[in-house]
C-alpha cells in the first residue's frame, strides 16, 4: 500500500495505463534507455513523472494540494499518427475524472485540462490534479487539567 499521496496517484496511473496499454512497459520510477550486454532498448514505454507542486493550508486538517504529472510515452514507430490516436486514447480514459485509491480510500479529482507535446520522438502528456486532502492531526494533550491543592492558614483565632 501507498505511505503517500503521491505514491497512490502513481500506483493507480500505473495501473490505469498497463490495463489500458498492457504491451507497453510503463514505470514510475528510473528507466534505462541503454543498451547494454543482452539486454535490447525499450521500444514501447511509458515513464510516470509525478511533481508535487504545491501544498497550501486550507484550514486546521486540511490541505489543497497540486500535483504536476507527466507521462512520457514512446512507440517503436515513433509515428505522429500514432501519437495522435494514443493522445485521444488517454483523454478518453483519463478527463473529466481521474480515479485512485488513497490509504483503502476512494478518490476523485477532475482533470479541467490535459495538454499534449512531442518532443525528441516522445509523446508528453501534462496534467495537473488539484484537489483538498484531509490530514489525521493528533490528538491535543488538554489544555488545563484538575490541580489538587491543600491550603493551610497560619491565622491564630
Amino acid at each position: 500500500m501507498a505511505t503517500t499521496i503521491y505514491e497512490a496517484v502513481r500506483s493507480s496511473l500505473i495501473a490505469l495505463l498497463k490495463g489500458r496499454w498492457p504491451a507497453f512497459n510503463v514505470f514510475g520510477e528510473g528507466i534505462d534507455k541503454t543498451q547494454e550486454a543482452g539486454q535490447t532498448e525499450l521500444e514501447d514505454y511509458i515513464y510516470l513523472d509525478i511533481i508535487p507542486s504545491g501544498n497550501q493550508s486550507a484550514g486546521r486538517g486540511y490541505t489543497d494540494r497540486t500535483i504536476l504529472v507527466d507521462a512520457a510515452i514512446h512507440t517503436k514507430g515513433e509515428s505522429n499518427l500514432e501519437y495522435l490516436q494514443i493522445s485521444q486514447e488517454l483523454d478518453d480514459l483519463l478527463r473529466p475524472v481521474f480515479r485512485f485509491t488513497d490509504k483503502g480510500e476512494a478518490r476523485a479529482v477532475t482533470i479541467p485540462d490535459l495538454a499534449f507535446n512531442i518532443v525528441d520522438k516522445v509523446l508528453h502528456a501534462t496534467f495537473t490534479l488539484a484537489f483538498r486532502d484531509s490530514i489525521e492531526e493528533p490528538e491535543a494533550p488538554p489544555l488545563m487539567a484538575d490541580l489538587e491543592s491543600n491550603i493551610r492558614t497560619n491565622r491564630k483565632e
